[in-house]
């Protein structure tokens, strides 16, 4: 197999006004989703640069990235460069399913990207490298590294019925796997010490229950081989269709963890420590964890930190803190990265 490995991260400039012109004009298809998002969802922090700065910094083995854009380019990104590779939707989406604002229908046809690797690393754009790391923090012996530990997938009520997008992805992973076969197929990876001691006593805790409960989630950057893609979109084509289908997220959604969890239970992983990566929410309400953030890529405590959006933060808010974030990092990361004009 093919060592190479690839970055993928998907990114949208939510303050853009023709984009926002755009999404305004499907207001009838957000009407009708069953699930509604503020601005939070889509607003950018501008610290994207600082991202290509960390892989630069901290990665540079990484053969390609795949930068994924409705067709919009930061001003300072050089197209030119030659690790990079700017990808617009309607480059590997189906046409059909044009203009999408659902991220789970693009992350779920991502694997079409042309000159995509077959071992690719996906990023949301609040999933930054922290420090430096190598190709066998993603793979090892060509098997996508992920901390593994059985857990409880939350359900949740609303008016469409019992179920979220985690829920949804178990039930169709329990609909294709034994889980009890396969874990005795595959149980030195799920019986060890590198998940933790945490995450292993709630594996032993829900054994009894004799199939997927659900998959500890560190909310980080995934390892994805992309067959795996392929073998889940023969098997699952109608579900997945149905969640590309839908222009905004909807509940009765899948999402790329689906493939994620499609691995570990065919058992093409290496068990990982969850003290690879850390997740921070920008709330106002918790200013601690803002301090940590700052903190973690002051110090690089982790290899990979999410700082996931805070959905009470206001406008005011917003751009105080995006500001102090645009400073921290320019702090640790002041030079410009091959990829910026």
């Amino acid at each position: 197999m093919n060592n190479e490995i690839d970055f993928v991260i998907t990114w949208v400039d939510g303050f853009d006004p023709e984009w926002q012109k755009l999404k305004a004009s499907y207001i009838e298809d957000e009407r009708r989703s069953s699930i509604k998002f503020g601005e939070e969802r889509f607003r950018d922090w501008g610290i994207l640069r600082y991202w290509f700065r960390a892989v630069e910094k901290y990665a540079s083995w990484v053969r390609k990235i795949h930068f994924i854009t409705c067709g919009q380019v930061p001003s300072w990104l050089d197209l030119d460069c030659k690790k990079l590779n700017f990808v617009k939707h309607e480059d590997f989406m189906p046409e059909k399913w044009l203009p999408t604002f659902n991220s789970r229908a693009i992350e779920l046809n991502m694997f079409r990207i042309k000159d995509l690797s077959e071992q690719f690393v996906y990023f949301n754009d609040d999933m930054f490298l922290n420090a430096p790391v190598s190709p066998e923090d993603f793979f090892v012996n060509n098997l996508p590294c992920e901390c593994t530990a059985l857990n409880i997938a939350p359900v949740k009520m609303n008016r469409f019925g019992i179920g979220n997008v985690i829920f949804n992805d178990i039930h169709v992973i329990n609909q294709n796997f034994n889980f009890m076969r396969q874990f005795k197929s595959h149980w030195p990876k799920w019986i060890n010490l590198r998940c933790g001691i945490k995450n292993l006593m709630k594996t032993f805790l829900l054994l009894p229950f004799r199939c997927y409960t659900g998959f500890y989630e560190s909310h980080s950057v995934i390892s994805f081989l992309k067959s795996s893609f392929i073998e889940v979109w023969e098997k699952e084509a109608e579900q997945l269709e149905l969640t590309s289908s839908h222009r905004f997220r909807d509940r009765s959604d899948v999402n790329p963890w689906l493939v994620k969890y499609w691995q570990i239970a065919e058992g093409k992983f290496y068990q990982r420590s969850p003290n690879f990566s850390a997740s921070y929410y920008k709330k106002t309400k918790s200013p601690h964890c803002i301090t940590l953030a700052f903190d973690d890529i002051k110090l690089h405590r982790h290899k990979v930190i999410c700082i996931n959006d805070g959905e009470n933060l206001n406008h005011a808010d917003f751009e105080e803190l995006s500001r102090k974030f645009q400073q921290v990092y320019n702090e640790v990361l002041p030079e410009k990265s091959e990829f910026e004009i």
